[in-house]
């Protein structure tokens, strides 16, 4: 399985959103990074969008990945509900309520970071940050979206799922190749 990994970093000023939860407080406590499902303690959280440009149907507001009604649809298809789960958000652009969106919670957690070839630093034992991302080879994999374990950040996806996406010309999000794949 060839695997992708979802990146933000756009090429057009006008695919990329930058957005502010307006209350954080409500996600105080709550594991968003960590693989777990969250649907029963999902609070009401809104996100300002401080972009000039409409939201795209990808972006990432502080941890959150965010995505739109239409990419949550095309995801769901095509992934498995121990994988993903979608918990609303309002969005709202120029003081008004923008669309229909979701905060995407990845649930799959996979142990696929080659540490004997990756570029890292540690601290206490954890991976701090990352320059060079590179993927076990010859793992059988059955998920088609997933966090990778050491990097809660790093999302991979199944190369058939990330060409569906880019296919339907999504804004907001890119797909790169382990080799492509820049943390800045």
């Amino acid at each position: 399985m060839t695997l992708k990994i979802w990146t933000n970093k756009v090429d057009r000023d006008s695919d990329f959103t930058q957005g502010k939860v307006t209350q954080s407080s409500v996600l105080i406590g709550l594991n968003l990074t960590g693989g777990v499902a969250l649907g029963d303690k999902w609070p009401k959280v809104t996100i300002d969008v401080i972009s000039d440009d409409k939201p795209a149907d990808s972006f990432l507001s502080g941890p959150l990945l965010i995505v739109s009604r239409r990419l949550s649809d095309l995801i769901s298809k095509h992934t498995q509900t121990s994988e993903v789960e979608f918990l609303p958000i309002e969005v709202n652009y120029q003081g008004k309520s923008f669309g229909e969106y979701y905060f995407l919670n990845v649930l799959a957690i996979c142990d696929l970071l080659d540490r004997n070839h990756s570029i890292f630093s540690e601290f206490d034992g954890e991976v701090d940050s990352i320059d060079r991302v590179v993927l076990k080879k010859d793992i059988e994999m059955q998920k088609t979206i997933f966090q990778l374990d050491a990097i809660e950040w790093l999302l991979c996806v199944d190369e058939k799922l990330a060409e569906l996406i880019e296919n339907k010309d999504f804004s907001g999000v890119v797909f790169k190749s382990e080799s492509e794949w820049r943390p800045f």
